[in-house]
């Protein structure tokens, strides 16, 4: 594919031209026309025609995210084999030379609202996961300023066991958590489309745009999934998943046959859910197009509430490593109310298991 070439080339100008083009158009609309195909015939979900709608609106949607990513990181594309040679401290230099000054300021002030947002336990159980220089560096910056108690709260008593010189986040792994939680920048839109757009459709070139981020949001996510405050294990969560009119035909016929066959779905990109489930999307968003819940028993996670920005804190929000694969093992509707039109709506219910 064209953004493949692009991506190969190296620079970024060309892909955001590419997003401006008389081609991104073409292909859009050439979406739409495979959707309203695929929705108009009987069994139409199964037709080559549903897939392609699928494809278009992720890597189209992918690539919308993208122009908005440049412009907070340099982020010219890298080879997936030269990422993988990067050792922790090379990983979080990579980050810190691309990420844009004004938006590290901006997501360290953010962190700052959310760490007095946040109760004594809570403030406690942020700065237990910090690794030393991390956590000295905000400390004499203020930004993890504690003004209430100085009893040392049960959250750091609990993590006295942690070893935060080897699973403390650094600073890359702690902005990457923040952007990809921010309420304001969209920065999940580029990393869940990119992963999917790879993963799905066979399309690795905005993966490789988004590569050192990617890798040091997983790795922060792997370290929490072990702190003993954060860390969850075997947990239900609840995830609404929204669908559009180029993707609701394909998405809508894996998920019920993968019921109907008991078989398995992938979740390629970090996979986000939350612990409430008057806080799924699905029930939350409604009407913004989150008309699937699935509820999911995840082996591994980690609670990323209190690293949410102000607007956002009290999802209770799940975070689990990418590449995980669940089986569909049951199947139900439920009647969630729709305050917009003041009735209320049924929407389909999954009900997802660990494969591995």
């Amino acid at each position: 594919m064209r953004i493949r070439t692009v991506s190969q080339s190296g620079t970024k100008s060309e892909l955001l031209a590419l997003r401006s083009s008389a081609l991104y158009r073409e292909c859009y609309e050439w979406g739409k026309r495979q959707a309203i195909n695929a929705s108009s015939t009987v069994g139409g979900s199964q037709l080559t025609s549903a897939r392609n709608a699928a494809a278009v609106h992720t890597i189209c949607y992918a690539l919308d995210a993208y122009a908005g990513f440049v412009e907070r990181y340099d982020a010219s594309p890298i080879n997936i084999t030269e990422r993988s040679t990067l050792n922790p401290a090379e990983l979080e230099q990579a980050f810190l030379s691309q990420i844009h000054t004004n938006h590290r300021r901006n997501l360290i002030e953010q962190f700052r609202a959310t760490f007095q947002a946040n109760d004594d336990e809570r403030q406690g159980a942020l700065i237990s996961a910090l690794n030393p220089e991390l956590r000295a560096k905000l400390s004499a910056s203020g930004v993890i300023h504690r003004s209430g108690s100085t009893d040392i709260p049960k959250a750091e008593h609990a993590a006295s066991a942690f070893d935060a010189k080897k699973l403390g986040i650094n600073e890359a792994e702690l902005l990457a958590l923040l952007d990809y939680l921010s309420s304001a920048t969209g920065t999940f839109n580029v990393v869940n489309g990119a992963a999917m757009a790879k993963a799905y459709y066979g399309e690795p070139g905005l993966q490789s745009c988004v590569n050192v981020f990617s890798t040091a949001l997983s790795s922060g996510i792997h370290k929490l999934c072990e702190h003993p405050w954060f860390g969850r294990r075997d947990i239900v969560v609840y995830k609404g998943i929204r669908l559009t009119s180029l993707d609701e035909p394909f998405r809508m016929a894996m998920l019920r046959e993968a019921h109907e066959r008991k078989g398995l779905v992938s979740f390629p990109s970090v996979l986000s859910a939350s612990c409430d489930p008057n806080s799924s999307y699905a029930r939350a968003k409604f009407s913004e197009g989150y008309g699937i819940e699935c509820v999911i028993t995840m082996r591994r996670g980690f609670y990323a509430d209190p690293f949410h920005d102000t607007q956002t804190i009290g999802e209770h929000e799940i975070l689990g490593p990418a590449q995980q694969r669940f089986r569909v093992v049951g199947k139900d509707a439920i009647i969630i109310g729709n305050p917009e039109s003041g009735s209320d709506a049924e929407i389909e219910r999954y009900e997802l298991s660990p494969a591995d």
